[in-house]
């Protein structure tokens, strides 16, 4: 790593400079999650990493659970291959309490296992933009979002006729296929899109590390592949009635074949392994709908949103076959106005309504939440022409089944000198626990109760170079056992660490980026909490050889890490991953790229027993116009 970083320094110094513009050299990002409204990255005070366009196109990431692992540098988990069940980690707290929005739309699933928003089948083909937020964001955003935001926001259609096609083959025989076209007028504007997915493999499983075949791979074993299949579609219209007045109608379907392996009790270990078996096998099918009017006054926009989020699970398993429908729907409405030059106040209200069906059964279990919020919004000048930024949010959940929740967010950032700031934010959470924790098929427990959590964090930087540490809290914490399902422990668990970044770009060809993260973590009895690595280390860089042709590298280093509760289990970290990618523009509708993942062969798990990719090599085009 440190002599391709070196080579490259040495070539960008004697060849020719590129003005392009790429994915280090944006000068102004918007970011929409944070305070649920629009702002420039540099006014807000939240932790924000943002994955742009030009960052998931340049690397070649195809789904969301890759692109927040190789460019968003959070610590993932995956049940074996493409599609499998994936888990996060920010700052060490779970997916549970991550909220996912797709423009807006929530994509957690309420009846899923585990809880969370099933990264592995969002495929990126219209995305223009993924902002992850850290710490607790419930003041603005309410449940779920207790540990932070992940914003995804997908393309929109320009004025005019445009349209890109894309195709790629690679290893495990993967096929992909996507299409988008859009024409935009004054008045009116039409988007529609879609994917095809679909790759043979290889065995979700392998043998758990105190075997004596650990190391062996799939076929060595003659285990059977498990394939995937993803077919997805997205449509928006939009409509303007006036200069300051619009309409719009957005969907999003996702349906898929996850092919995946069973478990077994073992009585020498005292718990479940993993086997290789031809089943279970999941269908999956996911809408997304969203209908909104949007008023852009001088003073006043508002916004009336109505959206849809609907779940399918149908399992066939080796005892029996089950379907499992969830939904939630949210009313919502809200105002931003604005006061002054740069203050504003944003008042809204919501309804939400969460849902689980269980076909088999003919059992249906829900909950719903009313809720009111408001945010305020300040950047002054209070030291010279230095700017300050300060943020306020409150909000208040009413629940059917559950006690009431208050939450707030307070925030403030002052520039020092330039560009150069410290910025801090405090904030609660409220997590309630989901249907699928509560009801669902694996591991159920109907009297678990709502956590609570605190959320703290300082940052001393620029957009360069920073330094941030974090200490979090969470009160009677939600967790899964392999044996007793999902279970709570009273009292406060800990998370605490610090997280150091870095990214410049270099004679206008060379663009370098860091980051580090440490993360100790601890349940209320003491015990460090399983699947978190210790250290994480990502890092990458980006040779513009010329305006048509780039090569990029980026690395992954996971360190300590265990499978289970208190440094048990299996040890699944101390590896290191690097990728490749090249990308060449044969002329401005035309651009073919390769990649190989996982350069150096590496035999690891994540997961104790579930196998990962070895070295994977990827060709593929897209025309746009």
């Amino acid at each position: 790593m440190k002599n391709i970083i070196q080579l490259s320094l040495l070539s960008a110094a004697l060849l020719s400079q590129l003005n392009a513009e790429n994915q280090y050299t944006l000068e102004s990002i918007d970011v929409t999650a944070s305070q649920g409204t629009t702002l420039k990255k540099k006014d807000v005070t939240d932790s924000v990493t943002i994955i742009t366009k030009e960052a998931i196109e340049e690397s070649r990431v195809s789904t969301l659970d890759e692109a927040l692992n190789k460019l968003g540098g959070l610590s993932m988990t995956q049940n074996g291959g493409a599609g499998k069940s994936t888990s996060m980690f920010i700052r060490g707290m779970s997916s549970k309490r991550v909220l996912v929005l797709i423009d807006g739309v929530r994509y957690n699933n309420p009846t899923g296992i585990g809880a969370a928003a099933e990264f592995s089948q969002i495929m990126l083909y219209n995305v223009e933009q993924i902002e992850i937020i850290k710490g607790a964001q419930s003041g603005v955003w309410g449940a779920d979002a207790s540990g932070g935001v992940i914003n995804i926001i997908t393309s929109k259609a320009k004025k005019g006729l445009h349209g890109v096609a894309a195709v790629e083959y690679g290893s495990f025989d993967s096929k992909k296929a996507s299409m988008q076209a859009s024409y935009a007028t004054d008045k009116y504007d039409i988007l529609i899109g879609g994917i095809v997915y679909d790759i043979d493999g290889f065995s979700a499983v392998e043998k758990i590390k105190s075997d004596v075949q650990y190391g062996k791979r799939y076929d060595e074993l003659g285990y059977e592949k498990d394939l995937y299949q993803n077919n997805s579609i997205n449509m928006k219209l939009g409509y303007n009635i006036g200069e300051k007045d619009r309409v719009e109608v957005n969907l999003q379907t996702v349906n898929s074949l996850v092919n995946y392996d069973d478990s077994a009790y073992d009585a020498a270990s005292g718990g479940y392994v993993p086997i290789d078996s031809t089943i279970p096998n999941t269908y999956l099918q996911n809408r997304f709908y969203n209908l909104a009017y949007k008023h852009n006054g001088d003073t006043h926009q508002i916004k009336i949103n109505y959206n849809l989020s609907t779940f399918k699970r149908e399992i066939l398993g080796a005892y029996g076959s089950y379907i499992y429908k969830g939904s939630v729907n949210e009313i919502k409405a809200d105002d931003k106005i604005t006061y002054m030059e740069d203050g504003f106040v944003r008042i809204g209200a919501s309804y939400q309504k969460f849902e689980q069906e269980e076909i088999t059964a003919n059992t249906t279990k829900n909950y719903s939440a009313i809720s009111a919020f408001a945010t305020n919004y300040n950047k002054l000048s209070l030291i010279q022409e230095l700017n300050t930024i300060l943020t306020q949010s409150i909000r208040y959940d009413s629940y059917d089944n559950f006690d009431n929740s208050l939450t707030g967010k307070l925030g403030a950032k002052q520039f020092i000198h330039n560009d150069f700031y410290i910025s801090a934010n405090v904030g609660t959470g409220y997590n309630a626990p989901t249907l699928g924790q509560l009801y669902g098929q694996y591991g159920a427990n109907p009297n678990l109760k709502p956590e609570e959590s605190l959320t703290t964090d300082i940052t001393l930087g620029n957009d360069i170079i920073w330094l941030t540490g974090f200490y979090n809290e969470i009160t009677d914490l939600i967790d899964y056992d392999n044996i007793l399902g999902y279970v709570q422990t009273s009292g406060k668990s800990k998370f605490k660490g610090l997280e150091i970044g870095y990214e410049d770009f270099y004679f206008d060809s060379l663009g370098v980026g860091a980051t580090y993260t440490y993360v100790k973590t601890e349940d209320a009895e003491g015990k460090e909490l399983a699947r978190r690595p210790k250290e994480q280390v990502d890092a990458k860089a980006t040779y513009y050889v010329s305006e048509e042709f780039d090569i990029g590298v980026n690395a992954q280093y996971i360190g300590e890490r265990y499978d289970g509760a208190d440094k048990t289990g299996a040890q699944t970290g101390k590896y290191l991953i690097t990728n490749l990618v090249s990308n060449v523009k044969v002329n401005k509708y035309v651009t073919v790229y390769g990649k190989i993942d996982n350069l150096s062969d590496k035999y690891y798990q994540t997961v104790d027993g579930y196998a990962t990719a070895g070295r994977s090599l990827y060709l593929g085009l897209i025309a746009k116009y």
